[in-house]
């Protein structure tokens, strides 16, 4: 899908699959926040993926991508659960800003900021505070911060960290991520925080801990 690129250009962690049976097989074991998807399957029916999708996660955005225009073909994805259909050359930058707040709003967000207690991440301008201090990351740090706090609670792995980091780009070595996550940890510290807000799960992954996070508001 051509539009991958672009989207994690704008930031987005993308997985890529190459057909409607490793979709359903990528859904079945991976963690998705949203799916975008080429309703001409190679080879199954793309409103019927939707469907199959929709039935599985009632809440999680779908967005369909389709060379046609026609209106019944529209009405059916619609019908069968797609959030949007998009026709034409992709405004990847668009169609990231559309997938970045609906996710927000799946995880209980309604502005472009993500609050956890005292941590707010101001994800138009890439500012994240804590007890109304600026945390003075990287870009990266940032964008690590900001994984972990669409994912609260849950677990994010290293490998996707640098597949969101770097995309297709020379990646260096993984312990990169224990450098970026120490640097977050120091500057959360550094504004009054419990740095464990941002946990460890040995061999599993990272979570951010919205427990400890607003017990640090009282």
């Amino acid at each position: 899908m051509a539009a991958a690129a672009g989207l994690v250009d704008a930031g987005l962690l993308v997985t890529r699959v190459n057909d409607g049976r490793e979709m359903i097989d990528f859904a079945e074991f991976g963690e998705q926040s949203a799916i975008v998807l080429d309703l001409d399957m190679p080879d199954m029916d793309g409103c019927k993926l939707i469907e199959h999708m929709r039935q599985r996660n009632s809440l999680i955005p779908i967005y369909v991508l389709s060379e046609t225009e026609r209106w019944d073909v529209r009405k059916k994805a619609y019908a069968m659960g797609a959030d949007d259909v998009i026709y034409g050359p992709v405004n990847a930058a668009a169609l990231a800003a559309q997938i970045k707040a609906a996710v927000r709003r799946t995880a209980g967000y309604s502005s472009k900021d993500l609050t956890i207690g005292p941590l707010i991440l101001d994800t138009h301008h890439g500012i994240a505070t804590l007890n109304g201090r600026a945390l003075h990351l990287t870009r990266k740090e940032y964008e690590i911060l900001e994984m972990l706090s669409l994912h609260r609670e849950r677990l994010v792995t290293r490998e996707a960290f640098m597949n969101h980091l770097y995309a297709w780009d020379d990646e260096p070595d993984a312990r990169i991520i224990n450098v970026y996550l120490s640097r977050i940890r120091q500057q959360i510290e550094l504004s009054g925080g419990e740095p464990d807000m941002v946990q460890t799960v040995w061999g599993l992954g990272y979570r951010i801990v919205s427990e400890l996070a607003t017990r640090q508001a009282a």
